[in-house]
C-alpha cells in the first residue's frame, strides 16, 4: 500500500520497518475508515501482544529481544495479505488493519499468524519460545470510529490475556467473546487448518459448515422447524 508523504512525525519504525503508531492511527482515521465507509466493505482491526517478552527481553538481553520484534514482524509480513497495514506500537505491541475483511475472515487469519508466532526459532537465542495475545474488532460491527474501533480492540486483547494467553479474542460486546482457541484442542485447530488448505477453503467457512449440520441433525432428531441457510425460509 503506498503511504501519504504528508506526517509531520515519522511514518516507520526504524527496528521493524512496519509503521509507527501515530501514523497508523492516522492512516485509519484519513485514509482506510473512509474508503471502509465509502465502499460499504468491512474492515478488521487487531492489536498484538507479545506474552511475557518483557521476563524475555530482561532474561536474555536487547539484541534478543530485538530478534524477537524483527521476527514478529516478518512473519506478520508474510502470513497476512498485502493489503494489510502493519505498525509496531512500540515495545512488543503491534498494531494491524486488514482492509474488506470480515471479522471471521480475520480471525481465521490471525489463528494462523498466532501458530506462526509460537513456531518461531531465534538464531541469537535458540532456546527461547514466544507466545502471543491478539484482540480483534470489526467495522462497522465493534465500532465505526477510529478511537472506538481501537478502544474495542484493545478489550478483546485483554480478553485474550485474562483468559490465559496465546490466543485470538474478539470484544466483551461480541457475542462470540469466547475464543475459538477455547473452544477446540490443538489438533482440532490443526487439522481444521490442514483441512482448509487441502480443500483451499477458509476455517470459518468450514466452521460455519459444521455448524449447520449439526443443527440441522438436532432440529430432525426433535422435530423443531430450522432455517434452510440458503433461502433464509423455514423448513417444516
Amino acid at each position: 500500500m503506498n503511504y501519504p508523504r504528508t506526517f509531520e512525525l515519522p511514518t516507520t519504525d526504524s527496528l521493524t520497518g512496519l509503521v509507527t503508531a501515530a501514523y497508523f492511527r492516522h492512516l485509519l482515521r484519513e485514509t482506510l475508515l473512509p474508503e471502509a465507509q465509502g465502499s460499504g466493505e468491512p474492515l478488521s482491526l487487531f492489536l498484538f501482544d507479545g506474552d511475557s517478552f518483557a521476563e524475555l527481553n530482561t532474561r536474555n538481553g536487547q539484541p534478543c529481544g530485538d530478534q524477537v520484534l524483527q521476527q514478529i514482524a516478518r512473519v506478520m509480513q508474510e502470513t497476512l495479505p498485502e493489503t494489510t497495514v502493519l505498525a509496531r506500537y512500540g515495545g512488543d505491541e503491534f498494531g494491524g488493519a486488514l482492509p474488506a475483511t470480515r471479522v471471521d475472515d480475520a480471525f481465521t487469519l490471525l489463528e494462523e499468524l498466532r501458530r506462526r508466532v509460537a513456531d518461531l526459532q531465534f538464531a541469537a537465542c535458540p532456546d527461547v519460545r514466544i507466545t502471543c495475545s491478539i484482540g480483534l474488532a470489526g467495522y462497522p460491527a465493534n465500532g465505526t470510529g477510529e478511537v472506538e474501533l481501537i478502544r474495542e480492540a484493545d478489550q478483546a486483547l485483554y480478553v485474550a490475556k485474562a483468559t490465559g494467553r496465546n490466543k485470538v479474542a474478539l470484544p466483551l460486546a461480541d457475542s462470540r467473546m469466547i475464543t475459538k482457541t477455547s473452544y477446540y484442542t490443538a489438533t482440532q485447530l490443526e487439522r481444521l487448518a490442514h483441512l482448509a488448505k487441502t480443500v483451499k477453503r477458509n476455517e470459518a467457512t468450514l466452521l460455519r459448515e459444521a455448524l449447520d449440520d449439526l443443527l440441522k441433525k438436532y432440529n430432525d432428531r426433535l422435530g423443531t422447524p430450522h432455517k434452510d441457510p440458503a433461502s433464509g425460509g423455514a423448513q417444516g
